[in-house]
């Protein structure tokens, strides 16, 4: 009985302490204090403690600068990547040679905060490389590696205008969406994947936040100012869904409606030399059940004219993945992309899916970044663990296949890799092997390596080129605030 009531009394000094046990000698000494009783001391001290406001960051003088009637946030971000590959390139496959590769991206920002959710946001953005091989003049425009200092966004937003459920967004922007599968920037390249010079009309609401967009996309030219456009048109609708939730499970889905439109009529299809007219239509979801078990979805549908060919083409991704409540936090997951291939080259049909504006960008069908969403069967298998809170280690295995052997394994680009017309060569593309580290050295500081390695597949070894396998290696750090 006894034992039972120091026991009890020891809980309750813990749980006043905050956390902070008192060895039973300490209680002892306590004379007649009830053992609940923390010493005066210790009290005292403890809520000194918690009064401490915290610790200043050294970046505060960089964030909530008053300026006029709002406040500036300065921003910056400066990444380095270093990348080894072994016959293959950011070109292409098979180019039977080694070649080194030193990134470097600066970005400094620049956001101006005003009153009822509005704000002017600034970003410049420098992107250069050296020890490659590859010479610039391969790229008179949109070099993935380099662009001198250039306006990478400048717009005004304001949302929810006068306490009104509307709101906009305009000027030179990134888009993302999601899991930026169907809009994104494409933030592993150097330079990006994806600017946009578009306006955003948004309503916002209980149920749902739904954007109207128009854009143009920006062609990046190396050495001079970024006032160019691809020749096509977007437009689109995009509705955000608030997460429903019943019990444990709990889903949040998206909607989203894409118009790509090029009217110079010098698109190529197989039935002759007309417009692009691309409307994709579909949905993503995200949701999770219980503490173990998430998922993720992307469906999309596409149909209009290509040249003077029909579209009918489609893309899916499916992702099922369980964590263990266990030291390490170790998690797997199943992965598996489709995307359509034109399976009758001369019937008039276009069957090829597109990938819409997502970013072909680390992880999404392998480090390696040998195949895009188009023509495409990816099975991926994914193993992480959490050593420490800061660490991340993962594993990727992927399977590749073409959808349809006749079509063409497109490359990261999105222009043919290679292509066996009489289908052959058969659709085993190959696999991919990913391992990686991503450590957080504190709020601002980054360091990030891994290594991929392509087997090749019966399609490689069947069409003419280089048949052996391929290997790449990066390291990286970042520093931002």
């Amino acid at each position: 009985m006894k034992l039972g009531y120091l026991g009890l009394c020891t809980l309750a000094s813990v749980l006043s302490l905050g956390g902070e046990s008192v060895s039973p000698g300490a209680a002892g000494a306590a004379g007649a204090a009830a053992p609940s009783d923390p010493p005066k001391a210790t009290v005292a001290a403890a809520k000194a403690a918690r009064a401490q406001p915290p610790a200043e960051r050294w970046e505060a003088p960089f964030k909530n600068i008053p300026l006029g009637p709002g406040k500036l946030d300065v921003g910056f971000d400066l990444r380095l990547r270093y990348e080894l590959s072994d016959n293959f390139d950011v070109r292409r496959y098979g180019t039977e040679a080694t070649d080194n590769l030193l990134l470097l991206r600066t970005r400094l920002s620049l956001d101006y905060k005003l009153p009822e959710h509005a704000h002017v946001f600034v970003e410049f953005q420098d992107a250069r490389y050296e020890l490659s091989d590859l010479e610039r003049g391969l790229w008179p425009v949109n070099c993935p590696f380099y662009d001198e200092l250039e306006l990478r966004q400048a717009y005004a937003e304001w949302l929810n205008i006068g306490g009104s459920p509307l709101g906009f967004k305009a000027g030179r922007q990134v888009i993302t969406y999601a899991d930026k599968r169907v809009f994104g920037p494409g933030e592993w390249g150097n330079v990006g994947r994806y600017w946009w010079d578009a306006a955003k009309v948004c309503l916002s609401t209980e149920v749902a936040q739904v954007d109207l967009l128009y854009g143009q996309r920006v062609i990046s030219e190396p050495t001079t100012f970024n006032n160019e456009h691809f020749p096509y048109q977007m437009l689109g609708a995009y509705a955000q869904f608030k997460e429903v939730a019943c019990g444990t499970f709990a889903l949040k889905p998206d909607l989203f409606y894409i118009v790509q439109y090029d009217d110079h009529g010098n698109i190529a299809g197989e039935s002759g030399v007309g417009d692009q007219e691309t409307h994709s239509v579909g949905f993503y979801f995200k949701g999770r059940q219980g503490k173990h078990w998430d998922f993720a979805g992307t469906l999309a549908g596409q149909m209009g004219k290509y040249g003077r060919d029909d579209i009918e083409a489609f893309g899916a991704n499916a992702l099922v993945g369980y964590t263990l409540d266990t030291a390490w936090t170790p998690r797997i997951s199943f992965e598996f992309s489709y995307a359509s291939g034109d399976d009758n080259p001369g019937d008039g049909v276009h069957g090829t899916f597109d990938g819409i504006f997502g970013a072909v960008d680390l992880y999404y069908y392998g480090s390696m970044n040998v195949v895009s969403w188009m023509n495409l069967e990816d099975y991926q298998l994914t193993f992480s663990v959490k050593p420490a809170k800061t660490l991340t280690l993962r594993l990727d295995h992927h399977v590749y296949r073409l959808a349809e052997s006749r079509d063409a394994w497109y490359w990261s680009s999105g222009r043919p890799a290679r292509r066996d017309a009489t289908g052959r060569a058969g659709s085993d593309l190959g696999q991919e092997i990913n391992l990686a580290a991503q450590w957080k050295l504190g709020r601002n500081f980054e360091l990030f390596g891994g290594y991929g390695h392509l087997f090749a597949g019966e399609y490689v070894s069947s069409t003419p080129g280089s048949h052996r396998d391929a290997d790449w290696f990066f390291l990286q750090s970042t520093f931002k605030f």
